[in-house]
């Protein structure tokens, strides 16, 4: 299946530039102790752009002794990897491609 990587990240609701080597961490604030979640989006490696939930607002990986107090569903890895075959998809808010 292909899909449109500017229109993805509007889905997504990332609203800030993304392009290859960039890492952007999008926090999800949660009333209450150990919901608060992000959402890491990776272009690091130019072929994949890798996006996981995470728990905690860091981005990090926390050590096993804190991702306990997180809900299941953040204490195993939660990811998509998306091939991409042309870089020129790179997108700018506002910046139809």
């Amino acid at each position: 299946m292909q899909v449109s990587i500017k229109e993805f990240l509007d889905d997504c609701g990332l609203n800030e530039p993304f392009y290859p080597g960039k890492r952007v961490i999008k926090k999800l604030p949660q009333s209450g102790e150990n919901k608060s979640h992000c959402i890491v989006y990776d272009w690091r490696d130019p072929d994949k752009i890798r996006i996981e939930v995470k728990a905690g607002l860091s981005g990090r990986d926390l050590p096993p002794k804190e991702l306990s107090k997180y809900p299941v569903s953040f204490q195993t890895p939660t990811y998509i990897k998306l091939d991409v075959n042309d870089n020129t998809n790179a997108c700018t808010k506002g910046e139809k491609k």
